[in-house]
């Protein structure tokens, strides 16, 4: 210690004894402040690896991510390492961003995570050294840019894809055997990430880190993936833009000798890599194409499911369809069903974009609109600035004229007070015509919108029901195309019953006889397929004519909403201002009224 209390309190004879109690007390809480120092030291000292990279990285690794292979890292002497060297006392606090929030429990025990999602704005977590077993409970922390959850028991990284905006992950010390194949791509801004100490045990976990394009600086020592003395250059062959690998800077020599060795594995990686693009951008452009489709209410109208839909399950179409001249006959009704509904989808796509452009010149009219509007309510406040200053410079120099007088004219005083009231009373005649104005005006926009959305309302009706009248047409030529395959399956089943009960028929057909012997049977089952195509049939208009109705009715009151929302702001604005205004300038000429 460097200062002796003992003897001190020998010097001092007058302190009583509660005064050296308090002074050992607070020589022991020194002491003990003293002992969990170097316990954190000891602790930072394990980290000060990752926390030396990452302060390095912040300083010194711009450009060299951003160029490729040696390029962007030559001369490697200079601007390297430049913390690796210092000791953890002697750095400084790193902070990836001066004045973000952060919350730190370590050292507590903690063994799930239930209500830190409470915490949606917090940019910076430490939970190190306590229980966890997942991670879980931090999706909706989507502000974080720094999660420390070193020294716990995870055993798989999940529930981190929503943590976008993350740029240092610290897992080290953990229980982790593998790495998910897609759990770490949506972490594009992560730089730094630390998977130390852990039991990752394949190799081939290093391919799922390739995901993370920002990944400078990497920590994977102490897993048995490292026992492969081959390990360092296979992980810089297929992490290319690493600056660091377990805490250590890598040279632009290093990287080009492990891209020499790994060359042919790097590059069937790389080419399933471009397969997998390839398909999920096939993928994208599916999905993409089905939700404009379902959109425009004519989703699989393109594909032939619904006629597909009609067959499918049918027990009695099944064994209709071995008559002779029965599958020739579903072949034709299939064609013509199936381009029915293409016209159908058609028309529905190119209605639908009509739709859209309307919806476009709607809101583009609207925001015309409402620019003019907004510039009419600026011209009517800078009116009322210019009069306001026009008062004021007349109330300075009444009150200037009051000062000088020192009260002792009154009449002159009564003078001023009468022409400071009168400034009050124009005070309030400006305000109440500014206010008049811009409510006037604001009345006026409402209104006209009302009247464009009003007028929008009857032309997107009226493209709906044209759609819907041409769509009802085609619709009908369905059940038309059904009836027909239903008579005429009849008239050849009908044919086939009767000629086995004549016993005339053979084969596949005296079969068929038997299984509709009497015609009850045949008529039972022939019904019921024809009405099982024309309720389907039936329900698909229905939904296609409930989803344009349920469109219009919801764009129509979203777009009702915004402009309600719209004109409650404005009228608030308009309020809050002539109030402001009144009462500054009220402050103004307190002194003369009186």
């Amino acid at each position: 210690m460097s200062f002796n209390w003992t003897a001190s309190l020998k010097q001092e004879n007058s302190r009583d004894t509660s005064d050296d109690t308090d002074l050992d007390e607070r020589n022991n809480e020194t002491e003990g402040e003293q002992q969990r120092l170097h316990t954190a030291m000891k602790l930072c000292t394990e980290s000060s690896g990752l926390m030396a990279t990452v302060s390095t990285l912040r300083t010194t690794l711009q450009t060299a991510k951003k160029n490729d292979g040696g390029e962007g890292r030559r001369d490697s002497s200079n601007g390297v390492g430049v913390s690796r060297g210092r000791e953890w006392n002697n750095m400084e606090p790193l902070s990836l961003h001066l004045t973000i929030p952060f919350s730190t429990h370590t050292h507590i025990g903690l063994g799930s995570l239930e209500l830190v999602w409470l915490l949606t704005r917090l940019t910076k977590l430490e939970l190190s050294n306590n229980s966890l077993t997942a991670i879980t409970g931090i999706e909706k922390l989507t502000c974080l840019t720094w999660l420390d959850l070193s020294f716990n028991q995870i055993r798989r990284v999940t529930g981190v894809g929503s943590l976008r905006c993350l740029e240092v992950l610290a897992l080290h010390n953990n229980h982790l055997e593998k790495l998910d194949k897609g759990a770490l791509q949506p972490l594009a801004k992560l730089q730094v990430f630390t998977l130390a100490h852990n039991n990752l045990s394949s190799i081939s976990d290093v391919w799922t880190l390739r995901q993370l394009k920002s990944l400078a600086s990497l920590s994977l020592t102490n897993n048995p993936l490292c026992d492969d003395r081959c390990y360092p250059h296979y992980v810089l062959a297929h992490l290319p833009h690493l600056a660091y690998l377990d805490h250590r800077r890598i040279t632009p020599q290093t990287h080009t000798q492990a891209v020499h060795t790994y060359r042919e594995k790097v590059s069937v990686v790389e080419e399933e890599e471009a397969r997998a693009r390839e398909e999920e951008e096939r993928e994208g452009e599916r999905r993409r194409s089905r939700e404009e489709h379902r959109r425009a209410g004519v989703l699989a109208l393109d594909d032939g499911s619904l006629f597909d839909r009609m067959f499918r399950g049918d027990k009695d179409m099944g064994v209709l369809l071995h008559l002779s001249g029965a599958h020739t006959l579903m072949v034709k009704y299939r064609d013509q069903f199936n381009s029915v509904c293409g016209r159908v989808f058609t028309s529905g796509l190119e209605h639908a974009h009509q739709r859209q452009t309307e919806l476009r010149l709607l809101h583009q009219a609207l925001h015309h609109a409402t620019t003019q509007a907004d510039v009419h309510a600026r011209g009517v406040v800078e009116q009322l600035e210019q009069d306001v200053e026009v008062v004021v410079a007349d109330g300075r120099i009444l009150k200037e004229a009051e000062d000088a007088s020192l009260g002792d004219d009154q009449e002159a005083h009564e003078t001023r007070v009468t022409e400071a009231m009168k400034l009050q009373e124009k005070v309030d005649g400006l305000l109440n015509n500014t206010s008049r104005l811009l409510l006037t005006a604001e009345i006026t926009l409402a209104d006209q919108i009302k009247d464009v959305v009003g007028r929008a309302k009857e032309e997107l009706g009226g493209l709906v029901g044209v759609f819907l009248e041409g769509a009802a047409g085609e619709f009908e030529e369905l059940r038309r195309l059904a009836y027909t395959f239903y008579t005429r399956l009849r008239e050849l089943a009908t044919k086939v019953v009767e000629e086995g009960s004549a016993g005339g028929g053979a084969g596949e057909d005296a079969r068929m006889a038997r299984v509709f012997e009497g015609g009850d049977t045949l008529t039972a089952a022939l019904a019921g397929i024809h009405d099982r195509h024309l309720a389907l049939v039936y329900a698909r208009e229905a939904d296609l004519r409930q989803h344009l109705h349920t469109w219009l009715t919801e764009t129509l009151q979203e777009i009702a909403k915004e402009e309600w929302a719209r004109h409650r702001s404005r009228v608030e604005e308009i309020t809050t201002l002539t109030a402001r205004q009144r009462q500054l300038l009220y402050d103004a000429l307190p002194s003369l009224a009186q």
